[in-house]
C-alpha cells in the first residue's frame, strides 16, 4: 500500500472486518470473499502478503476482469480459484442494453453490487453477467427484462465465453528454461533482471495466483499476468536447439 495513498473511513471498516475474517477462518477452512473492486484488492493483497500461513487465488471469471473475489486458504492446504459462474444473456431486439441497464436490472432483483462482478457487453446481442455460482441460477431463472427488452438466460463456464481478446498475439522464440523469469522477458520483451524486481514488488500471478519467486517452474498451458501489462500463455513448449534452449510459443493478450 502506498503511503500517498491514505485510507478513507470507509476503506478502513472495510479492511478492518476484512482482517477480523482472517483471524477468525480456521487452519484447514477456505473463504470465498464477494467481488471486490481494484482498490478493495489493493488492501486486500497488501494485507494477505504480510501473513505467511494464507495463500489465495485472484479470479473475476476472464482474464483483465476489474471486479475480482479471493480464495483464501491456509498456505499448508491446496485451494481453488473463486466459484465464478457467468449468466449469459441475449436477446433479439436491434436495440442496444448498456452496462448500466444491466447492472441496474440485476440489483433490482435483490442482489447486492459486491454479488455482481463484472458485465460483459459481447457481439451477437449477448451480454455475460459474473456472479458467484450460489447466485447464478437465481438470476438466470428471474432476469427476463432489462429496460423495455426481454431478455433469455443461460448459466455458463466463463471459460466458454468467446470474448475479443480470446485471438492474442503469437510469440515465438526460445528460452533457457520454462521459469517464470525466462517466460515473462521473452512475452514482455523486457531483461530477467527486471522481471526479478516486478516478481518481486507482487505484481507477477501465474494462473491467478501471486508468486514471489521469479524461478518457479512453469508447464505447458499456465498462464501469467503482469499488473498494468496483460497477460502471456504458454501455447505450445517445443523441442531443444542445439545449445539447449528450449523452443516455446506464447500466445500474449493485452
Amino acid at each position: 500500500m502506498s503511503k500517498s495513498s491514505p485510507l478513507t473511513e470507509t476503506e478502513k471498516q472495510w479492511l478492518q472486518n476484512f482482517l477480523r475474517k482472517l483471524d477468525e477462518m480456521g487452519s484447514h477452512q477456505e473463504y470465498v470473499t464477494a467481488f471486490l473492486d481494484p482498490r478493495q484488492l489493493e488492501l486486500a493483497e497488501s494485507a494477505l502478503n504480510k501473513r505467511q500461513d494464507f495463500s489465495y487465488t485472484v479470479y473475476g471469471g476472464h482474464p483483465g476482469a476489474e471486479r475480482n473475489a479471493l480464495n483464501i486458504f491456509s498456505s499448508h492446504i491446496q485451494g481453488g480459484v473463486s466459484p465464478v459462474q457467468a449468466v449469459l444473456a441475449t436477446w433479439k431486439s436491434e436495440e442496444e442494453i448498456s452496462h448500466r441497464d444491466f447492472l441496474g436490472a440485476v440489483l433490482a432483483l435483490g442482489l447486492r453490487r459486491d454479488q455482481v462482478g463484472d458485465i460483459l457487453l459481447l457481439q451477437d446481442n449477448s451480454a455475460a453477467i459474473m456472479v458467484n455460482e450460489t447466485k447464478a441460477d437465481y438470476v438466470s431463472q428471474n432476469l427476463d427484462q432489462v429496460g423495455k427488452i426481454n431478455v433469455s438466460c443461460t448459466v455458463i463456464e466463463p471459460t466458454q465465453l468467446t470474448l475479443a481478446e480470446d485471438d492474442g498475439r503469437e510469440i515465438k522464440g526460445t528460452v533457457a528454461s520454462l521459469r517464470v523469469d525466462a517466460v515473462l522477458a521473452l512475452g514482455f520483451g523486457i531483461s530477467r533482471s527486471k522481471v526479478v524486481t516486478l516478481v518481486k514488488g507482487g505484481l507477477v500471478r501465474v494462473n491467478w495466483r501471486p508468486v514471489n519467486s521469479p524461478s518457479l517452474n512453469l508447464k505447458e498451458g499456465d498462464q501469467l499476468s503482469l499488473k498494468g501489462r496483460g497477460r502471456v500463455k504458454i501455447s505450445e513448449v517445443g523441442g531443444e536447439t542445439r545449445k539447449g534452449r528450449m523452443h516455446v510459443k506464447l500466445k500474449k493478450y493485452s
